[in-house]
């Protein structure tokens, strides 16, 4: 793990990314060569359904239509992808709460602090720090792998023709000629990886209120309650209006209820740059809200995750260098149905110091690795940053977040779940360390409150300057 103080190549050396064996990586012919800058990259490179390349996997058949690789691993601990989770589990009722897919699942093996070295190549540097930090209470649990990702065939069909269509342009960070699905199911660098993640499949729309608490190592904790809404017109193919919205109000505590923000995302950042605004409290002034983007702290954490931690990354990629380092198979958080319990509270998840690992599932994935650098001439709080993401879904799993001098201050995981009735791949709670501050933030946590609502009726017109005028508090 980084200590303070090291440089940059002994945190890539950490994490064994860069110079060590790939031999976990499946199918490597289908990997591109490593990207060292966001070059654009002619969509004809990538093989495409009817590209054929001799020795080259195909998307749709020996990779999936989203460019995972459909067989299983060799030692078949990851078994091969069928389609996901699509049915309803048994002993579902309708109008009540979708029971756990995998309740019988039994713990396969714990990875405590004293286990680090056996099982390092599969470990995240932050789970190495969290280990290292909390060597009594903290471990991972590892399960059998379940490949649950899955999405509409429509999403999979846009994704086959965007990988003979889509493209980078201006300076390789305008996206272009891609709808509906994965832009890039074969990414040939760093941005396009990184496309994949901000417009994966999350539904068309989605309307949740939850709660963002930050849980500190003594004990104390401050809590926020919001209610979010996004929209994805690009998944539904409407190419008049922005492709991401995102719009999120605060309810509790009472003295911050109504303060609202809306983003609206861009495809080409270059043309039009992604727009903001924030309204403070239920009938204040709606005013443009330029300042939350890259490393401003996002209030609803106290601090602890800044605004392009959203989403676990979100926003423009104009200040990194992003680069596609590999493939390889890991300790991810994956199918965390434990942790949507409706029977569980707060105080059972949130530990001082890390949740209670007893309702925390991990699992053997492959995931891209992608790292990034923060470009000359620019600043950012946290300029150096390594992004997992799973290559079922794009769904950036886990992110570490480092200072100039390789130190690690940041660390975050996405907790996904399958919800078999979209279906779709979606985190139920957001993790985010504070490293230097012994505290950490759960975003989603929805424990006595709804569950998402993926059919949610919002439009595009509600996510503008005039609505959050119209609404007041119900922003």
């Amino acid at each position: 793990m980084s200590r303070p103080g090291q440089s940059r190549p002994d945190r890539r050396e950490a994490l064994g990314l860069l110079g060590a064996a790939t031999a976990a990586t499946v199918l490597s012919a289908a990997l591109p060569a490593r990207a060292q800058a966001p070059a654009p990259a002619p969509a004809a490179a990538a093989p495409g359904p009817g590209t054929p390349q001799p020795g080259v996997p195909r998307l749709g058949e020996e990779l999936t239509p989203f460019g995972a690789v459909r067989a299983g691993n060799r030692t078949r601990a990851i078994p091969p992808w069928t389609g996901g989770l699509t049915t309803a589990p048994r002993g579902y009722v309708p109008d009540r709460p979708s029971p756990d897919p995998y309740v019988e699942d039994v713990r396969w093996f714990t990875v405590g602090a004293v286990d680090v070295e056996r099982y390092k190549v599969r470990l995240t540097a932050g789970q190495q720090a969290l280990l290292a930090k909390f060597p009594e209470s903290y471990e991972l649990a590892l399960f059998y792998t379940r490949r649950s990702a899955a999405a509409p065939q429509g999403v999979y069909d846009a994704s086959l023709a965007n990988a003979g269509r889509a493209a980078l342009g201006e300076n390789g960070l305008a996206l272009r000629d891609a709808t509906v699905g994965i832009p890039f199911p074969i990414p040939a660098n760093g941005v396009q990886a990184m496309w994949n993640h901000k417009l994966r499949w999350r539904g068309t729309g989605l309307s949740r209120t939850s709660v963002t608490m930050v849980q500190s190592a003594d004990g104390s904790r401050s809590a926020t309650k919001l209610r979010e809404e996004f929209a994805s017109p690009y998944a539904a193919g409407d190419a008049a209006s922005p492709p991401l919205l995102y719009r999120r109000t605060v309810l509790e505590p009472r003295e911050q209820a109504g303060n609202s923000l809306v983003i609206q995302s861009t495809l080409d950042p270059i043309a039009s740059r992604t727009r903001a605004w924030a309204r403070e409290g239920e009938r204040g002034r709606v005013v443009p809200a330029p300042d939350f983007a890259y490393d401003t702290p996002d209030p609803a954490t106290g601090g602890v995750c800044t605004a392009d931690m959203l989403d676990m990354f979100s926003g423009a990629l104009d200040r990194f260098d992003f680069t596609l380092v590999t493939r390889r198979e890991m300790y991810m958080p994956y199918n965390a149905n434990r942790l949507t319990n409706p029977s569980l509270t707060a105080r059972d998840i949130l530990w001082p110091g890390h949740p209670n690992p007893q309702f925390l599932r991990y699992e053997l994935h492959r995931v891209w690795v992608v790292d990034a650098r923060l470009k000359p001439n620019f600043q950012h709080a946290l300029p150096d940053r390594t992004y997992y993401l799973d290559e079922d879904s794009w769904q950036i799993l886990a992110s570490e977040h480092y200072d100039g001098k390789g130190a690690l201050l940041r660390y975050a995981e996405a907790h996904p779940v399958a919800h078999w009735q979209v279906p779709v791949l979606f985190p139920a709670i957001e993790f985010a360390f504070d490293l230097t501050a012994d505290r950490y933030a759960a975003r989603g946590l929805e424990y006595g409150l709804p569950p998402p609502v993926f059919d949610a009726p919002v439009r595009p017109e509600d996510f503008t300057a005039e609505a959050l005028v119209r609404r007041g508090r119900r922003g």
